[in-house]
């Protein structure tokens, strides 16, 4: 008797196991393969600024009870240390790297249309790099490149233009600009001023015309009229 009773409990505790896996795998491969519907190219942001890091999945899905992983594979760190890790419904603080603590976002509002996407602020050169985001439970991974940049000012332009100025030399070909700017505005002034004059004085001329007279001639004396 119990030789029967296991003989029929045994398998059938074998398909209440088994089952569920079948049942999940058929569904994963029935499903489209989830893709990053955001750029290929890299994303460039300046140094001290903002950057979003699209990571759109195609087909929508709505990822609020997922597990969403964003990590650097270039650097080597406690596998357990994230950029930005959101296991179901919360951003885990405490497992982020912490020259990432308090930098990194994701848009609750987007995660039920399948936007993944990360910003990051207040940039540093050491974020430049390649950033993986991964999605266990729908084998997603992704690797999204940033490239940080330093914004470029007049002076470091110039810097670059004429390597051999010093500070004394750029000093002195700001006042010499300066002193040329204040001689262009000398001479427009005084040509305006002899516009104004020479104005006034052709409109007096033309207000007060010079009268000749012509001197009525006489008779001479002792002339017949």
């Amino acid at each position: 008797m119990v030789f029967f009773v296991s003989s029929w409990i045994l398998p059938l505790l074998i398909w209440a196991l088994v089952l569920p896996v079948v049942v999940a795998t058929e569904q994963i491969q029935g499903r489209p393969q989830p893709e990053n519907s955001g750029s290929s190219e890299p994303i460039r942001a300046p140094l001290g600024g903002d950057v979003i890091l699209p990571c759109v999945v195609q087909p929508q899905i709505n990822m609020e009870d997922l597990t969403v992983m964003w990590w650097r594979p270039e650097i080597l760190v406690d596998p357990n240390w994230y950029v930005h890790l959101y296991p179901e419904k919360q951003h885990q603080e405490a497992q982020t790297m912490p020259s990432y603590a308090g930098r990194t976002e994701m848009f609750a509002d987007g995660l039920k249309l399948g936007n993944v996407s990360l910003q990051i602020r207040n940039l540093k050169l050491s974020d430049d790099g390649r950033y993986r985001c991964i999605i266990p439970q729908l084998a997603f991974d992704t690797t999204i490149k940033l490239e940080v940049f330093e914004p470029i000012s007049d002076d470091t332009l110039t810097k670059k233009q004429f390597p051999n100025l010093t500070t004394s030399d750029l000093e002195k070909g700001s006042h010499f600009h300066g002193l040329w700017i204040w001689f262009l505005v000398a001479c427009i002034s005084l040509i305006l001023v002899a516009v104004g004059v020479a104005a006034c004085y052709l409109k007096n001329r033309g207000q007060n015309p010079i009268k000749y007279s012509v001197a009525q001639s006489s008779p001479a004396p002792g002339c017949p009229a």
